[in-house]
């Protein structure tokens, strides 16, 4: 998944016939499935479990991707703590449920399946500051971040570059990437606010914002593939470890592109997207793998989006905001009047911390940027109308399939219906800001977030293959709820 926050600058318009150019599809498998050959069964499922997807399948939270616990003289975490975040993901813990092994041995370079990334880690983490409410731990222009674009630097970014890696979530890809997208499309120092000089007669600029992403992580994950699978692609990657049971979560980034780029960057129709999910099962599938494949989450619905209207007015007046009422109903009311985000429009979180900066100097009429600040009521229809359309494909695909279905949907709507989840009463967290099952960025979950994902993911697979992998127990959701970064103590 990727993330444009306030603190990387605001995502640039693109153009969907630039999109379309760089990522050609020259060739697509077959859409339906022939003779397949024999899929394992039992304990054999479990023998070599691989994953298919973006940075929710890496394991990316507030920001950024790391390996490591490391330090920071800007965290206000306890001893200037940088909490790792990959081995808290959870495809990390499902391989931890299914096949036995350590929390210890997914940190350990020599042992861990993830591509451990070293310190400072990729992209900026966000965390709690010592003289502001979040800071990032360092810049994503850096020369660590530039490293990662170069097949022959990507090795500095990692702990484990020559190890067995199997979790190949490439934050920032769609999933017509996943298929075809064979190295990165952007370079270093052209990412938002990095000094690149963007050229406005030049659609291949005005990309950088939307395609950094996945480039800048592509050979972070990938590089260790280059000199054996060909051509260099997630799928072919995953293919070439000849997986006996594959995790696909994939579509979040071509929602999110949607959404950030004003509707002009559509990566893939729903039609589309249900061939995409298809191909990359039934190649999958081909090379005798059991495959189950995760929906969406309503993405409006996450506290990277703040509800405009009344909604807005309540947001800020509660704690930990606090803003006096009448600010609160008058930039509301602006917000509204100038830029079309009402009851049903949203501010995005960089637009959000843009109000409360302007608040805070005593200023209830904020200048927003478009698209990156907010939706309005209008197409924050058409963002959840493609939503829907892409879990009704990604349904399709797998009952095409015969695939299982982690219905991660669903699990969000509980959520929230609920008003959070009892994992020790009262009900510890919720899905709004600082609610503590989202990390900062408002998108990727925290700890305790990619927990309840886990066990999801579990469920499924014991449900659909007739296997026993124990969930995780409410003693152990607890316990990683208890230590938590982002969830509230």
């Amino acid at each position: 998944m990727w993330i444009p926050t306030i603190f990387r600058g605001r995502a640039a318009a693109a153009t969907s016939i630039a999109v379309t150019v760089l990522l050609c599809a020259c060739s697509s498998s077959s859409s339906t499935p022939g003779r397949l050959p024999p899929q394992p069964t039992g304990a054999a499922i479990f023998s070599r479990i691989v994953g298919v997807g973006d940075s929710l399948t890496a394991g990316y939270q507030s920001g950024g991707l790391l390996g490591i616990n490391t330090t920071s003289p800007v965290s206000g975490f306890p001893g200037g703590l940088v909490p790792a975040t990959q081995e808290n993901g959870f495809w990390s813990l499902l391989i931890q449920q299914a096949n036995g092994v350590s929390l210890a041995s997914m940190y350990d370079p020599a042992t861990s399946p993830l591509p451990l990334i070293a310190a400072p880690g990729l992209n900026s983490q966000l965390v709690l500051g010592t003289t502001s409410l979040f800071a990032a731990t360092h810049s994503a222009c850096d020369q660590f971040n530039n490293a990662a674009y170069v097949l022959s630097t990507f090795a500095t970014t990692r702990l484990n570059a020559g190890g067995p890696v199997r979790d190949l979530g490439i934050p920032g890809q769609t999933a017509h990437e996943a298929i075809y997208m064979t190295n990165p499309l952007t370079g270093p120092g052209q990412q938002p606010n990095c000094q690149y000089p963007f050229n406005p007669h030049d659609p291949t600029t005005l990309l950088q914002p939307l395609l950094n992403g996945e480039s800048s992580t592509f050979y972070a994950i990938l590089g260790s593939f280059a000199g054996t699978v060909h051509p260099l692609t997630q799928l072919n990657a995953a293919l070439s470890l000849h997986p006996s049971l594959t995790t696909v979560w994939l579509g979040a980034n071509d929602l999110l592109k949607f959404a950030f780029s004003g509707g002009q960057s559509p990566s893939d129709s729903p039609k589309e997207m249900q061939t995409d999910i298809v191909t990359i099962i039934s190649r999958l599938h081909a090379a005798g793998s059991r495959v189950v494949v995760a929906n969406l989450p309503d993405v409006l619905s996450t506290p990277q989006f703040f509800q405009g209207g009344p909604t807005l007015i309540a947001t800020l007046e509660a704690p930990p905001f606090s803003v006096p009422a009448p600010a609160a109903q008058a930039v509301t009311a602006y917000i509204q009047a100038t830029y079309g985000v009402g009851a049903n429009g949203y501010l995005t979180e960089s637009g959000f911390f843009v109000v409360l900066q302007d608040l805070a100097l005593g200023n209830v009429t904020p200048t927003l940027t478009a698209p990156g600040d907010f939706l309005t009521d209008a197409f924050a229809a058409q963002v959840q109308g493609l939503n829907t359309a892409y879990n009704s494909a990604i349904g399709a695909a797998a009952a095409a399939t015969k695939s299982p279905l982690v219905d991660i949907h669903g699990l969000f709507v509980t959520i929230k219906q609920n008003g959070g989840v009892p994992i020790n009463p009262p009900k510890c967290c919720s899905l709004q800001f600082g609610g503590g099952l989202l990390s900062f960025d408002g998108l990727h979950p925290s700890n305790t977030g990619y927990a309840l994902v886990a066990n999801a993911f579990i469920a499924t697979i014991d449900a659909g293959f007739g296997t026993t992998v124990p969930q995780l127990s409410n003693a152990q959701i607890f316990a990683i709820y208890s230590t938590d970064p982002y969830a509230q103590h």
